[in-house]
């Protein structure tokens, strides 16, 4: 079975899965092209046919979930956000980059005038590198909303200065970190209508529920410690609530369909396990339903059967246990000093690990480091210089005019915007560079 999964980038990744395959199975193939360990923070998206936005369950048949024939269309997003430092991956940085920009550039997170300056600036960084002004362009009215006057203008154009020398991943960090203090980052955007049938977006975040008008004008914040229940029926989802005299309130939820509903009760539930719980409780590892011919199964032959079974909920671990996870798998890959990193401006990033100076028990413990911290450099030397596209080819082409230089000829000419920068290709000029095999066969003494 055929899926087409498309990254943030707007590049599009063909997978193909068993035609019984679960959601997971598909998006591991997605992770493992990417080299991305900490595939927990990630999903699949895809659109139900009443424009819903729905995340692909991972646990249960991709078959019975989506309507309609092969090849299915999902895209790659970020499900559930977190603070900068605690990614210990540079293409899982990434990726949330990219996420963030598309947010911020379509308005879905809302900044400040002064943190619009800065930002303009770091994207065009990401962009287009060190000023220049016949190349530099700046989204600040995309991001505030505020037109671009003659004195911000000179603003941003200082800040850029400012940024000589800064390299594409310290900048696209930079950005997480201001975006990661906005008052929607990670919040997911839920379309309904209360009892009075008035049209409102509620907003399922780190901290809790946003109720808010169509215009994500803030109406009341709801935190997590006070609702005592959430439970869904039909198109409708229910919260109930406790005041602050100690009784308790219902707020009713009403959206465009049974799966919108479903979405929303399963954002709630998921979002407060990931973020506010130590681990994942097997009352919501293990919550299921059945279909007809499952439930008669279940009935008359075996209540613990699996035929029919689809999981409700698909998260498997909390955060702060993703974060773990991830450490002891990088550190198991031999990969010991993943985090510290330098910059031209000889600042660290903030991303000290506290166990970077663990030994290892079959080996002298400075040596095998050493030994370790070599080989990732000569991976990431190799992995630099394959097609961001295919990830099996050489780079060997150059986008012109924007002089991007992230593919081989095949995928080149089958592009018609940079993946890096979008902007339209006038003609690819074929380039030539070191081999992967030449940069490893280097002697490493």
């Amino acid at each position: 079975m055929l899926c087409y999964v498309t990254r943030p980038d707007s590049v599009v990744m063909e997978v193909e899965v068993d035609p019984k395959a679960n959601g997971e199975d598909c998006l591991s193939q997605v992770c493992h092209r990417l080299g991305i360990i900490e595939d927990d923070y990630l999903g699949l998206q895809y659109s139900a046919n009443k424009g819903e936005t729905l995340w692909l369950n991972l646990r249960n048949r991709i078959s019975q979930q989506i309507d309609g024939m092969p090849p299915h269309r999902f895209k790659l997003r970020v499900k559930f956000f977190v603070e900068p430092h605690l990614l210990l991956q540079e293409q899982t940085r990434h990726l949330f980059f990219m996420h963030v920009r598309d947010d911020l550039l379509a308005g879905r997170l809302q900044c400040s005038p002064e943190q619009a300056v800065d930002l303009s600036a770091l994207l065009a960084q990401v962009e287009f590198g060190d000023y220049n002004q016949n190349t530099a362009k700046y989204s600040y009215e995309e991001l505030c909303t505020n037109d671009l006057n003659t004195t911000t203008l000179s603003s941003i154009v200082a800040k850029h200065k400012g940024l000589e020398g800064m390299s594409q991943f310290t900048a696209e960090y930079q950005v997480l970190q201001i975006t990661c203090t906005l008052e929607h980052y990670g919040v997911e955007w839920h379309p309904v209508k209360d009892g009075d049938g008035q049209k409102m977006m509620i907003g399922v975040g780190p901290d809790g529920i946003s109720v808010c008008k169509e215009n994500l004008t803030l109406i009341n914040r709801i935190s997590y410690p006070i609702i005592q229940m959430a439970t869904q029926s039909g198109k409708n989802v229910y919260l109930t609530i406790t005041k602050e005299s100690g009784s308790s309130i219902v707020l009713m939820l009403k959206l465009i369909s049974t799966r919108a509903a479903s979405a929303l009760y399963r954002a709630i539930t998921e979002t407060h396990a990931f973020y506010r719980c130590d681990t994942v409780t097997n009352a919501v590892m293990m919550q299921y339903s059945r279909d007809f011919k499952g439930h008669l199964a279940s009935l008359f032959l075996n209540e613990n059967i699996n035929l029919g079974k689809k999981y409700i909920f698909d998260i498997k671990r909390t955060s702060k246990e993703v974060y773990d996870h991830t450490r002891r798998a990088l550190y198991n890959a031999g990969i010991v000093d993943f985090v510290p990193r330098n910059d031209q401006d000889g600042q660290n990033l903030p991303l000290e690990s506290s166990e970077h100076e663990l030994n290892c028990n079959s080996c002298e413990g400075l040596s095998c480091q050493q030994s370790h911290a070599l080989q990732e450099k000569l991976r990431k030397l190799k992995e630099a210089l394959l097609c961001m596209v295919c990830c099996g080819e050489e780079i060997n082409t150059a986008f012109c005019p924007c002089g991007h230089m992230v593919c081989c000829d095949t995928c080149a000419t089958q592009l018609q915007a940079c993946p890096v920068c979008r902007s339209e290709i006038d003609h690819v000029q074929h380039v030539f560079l070191p081999t992967c095999a030449s940069l490893l066969n280097l002697t490493v003494i």
